[in-house]
């Protein structure tokens, strides 16, 4: 089977991961002959793209994963760049896998031409599926639309792939988000005392591990870096070796460490997938979304939390003294989602045949 499979392929670390989930499913549970790749955020499926390459070339279409339901300012309010009324042309089947409602509240949620589109897409899709994060009830509550629940695609970035410790000494990974700091922060006075914040609680780390921060887009760099300022034992991961032709290296760091505070998705998601501890820092729907999804909303912590410091230094003590009962519950919760994957691929497998 030639499989074309269209994501977001623009400067996103965490994309990159979840595309290697999705391709390490597509192996585990399809004849491949080969996978060919297409950047969503750039690729137009005009007419000609539709008859001369998807239908020509490829057996199957996978769009997704990622949180690619958002966006008011796209041309269909999410991040398929195709007319509504082009969709029927695709001959080929297709599949939409595992994606995210990413919508803030503050956003307002999708526009109504969006909401057409995804009608559309989904009369026409052989499989429609929302990730384990929430998805499914904001884009009920948007939509009126049910979509089944799926585990995201870098849950999965582990199946028959190994991956490589580059670091000797005991770390920790410090994942933080500064992409639409006014949606993540609210102010500058905020992103100012979460910064402060954020210093303590690594300058305390350092004194017990390795502490290594993890940009996964170039707008986490800055701020990054200001948090680990001056501070010994800490480093910024090398963003340009890593990004993007090295983005499996990369996932490797989250494999070793002995746990991880993470503020995007799949800062919490590819850990969780290596058995590795996390603590969510909560300043989107989706954050809580997927620990309360998993039963592990215990080590989730509100950016926006009067007391933060004190609060993610006591939830990293929580973590610290119960990390053996966190991994097995982690392996558990593996097992589970492998095969909730594995039952949604025998229904894509019947609904393609």
């Amino acid at each position: 089977m030639r499989i074309l499979h269209t994501y977001c392929l623009n400067f996103n670390i965490g994309d990159y991961a979840l595309g290697i989930g999705v391709k390490n499913l597509l192996r585990d549970n399809l004849e491949v002959e080969l996978i060919g790749n297409t950047n969503l955020q750039g690729r137009v499926f005009d007419e000609y793209y539709i008859k001369e390459v998807v239908n020509k070339r490829y057996d199957l279409l996978v769009i997704g994963g990622g949180g690619i339901i958002h966006g008011a300012h796209w041309p269909n309010g999410w991040f398929w760049l195709i007319d509504k009324d082009l969709i029927k042309e695709i001959k080929i089947p297709f599949i939409v896998y595992g994606v995210g409602y990413n919508y803030w509240k503050e956003e307002g949620g999708i526009p109504a031409r969006g909401i057409e589109h995804l009608k559309e897409t989904i009369k026409h899709a052989a499989y429609f599926s929302v990730r384990n994060d929430g998805s499914a009830q904001r884009l009920l509550e948007q939509t009126g639309i049910e979509a089944p629940v799926i585990p995201d695609p870098g849950f999965h970035v582990d199946l028959n792939t190994q991956y490589q410790n580059f670091v000797k000494e005991s770390y920790v990974i410090v994942q933080i988000a500064n992409d639409k700091p006014e949606r993540r922060f609210g102010t500058a006075e905020k992103q100012a005392k979460f910064i402060k914040e954020m210093r303590a609680v690594t300058f305390n780390l350092s004194k017990k591990y390795k502490v290594i921060y993890a940009p996964h887009v170039p707008d986490d760099i800055a701020i990054s870096k200001d948090i680990c300022q001056g501070i010994d034992n800490t480093e910024v991961w090398d963003f340009g070796y890593f990004a993007f032709d090295h983005s499996d290296k990369a996932v490797g760091y989250y494999k070793y460490a002995q746990f991880v505070i993470a503020m995007r998705g799949h800062g919490q998601i590819v850990p969780i997938c290596f058995n590795t501890p996390v603590i969510a820092l909560e300043n989107h729907p989706k954050h809580r979304g997927l620990m309360e999804n998993l039963g592990l909303l215990q080590y989730n912590v509100k950016v926006d939390t009067t007391d933060f410091e004190q609060t993610l230094s006591k939830t990293i003590d929580l973590l610290e003294n119960n990390r053996d009962a966190i991994i097995d519950k982690y392996k558990a919760i593996n097992k589970e989602l492998l095969m909730s994957s594995k039952n949604a691929f025998q229904e894509i497998i019947n609904s393609i045949q």
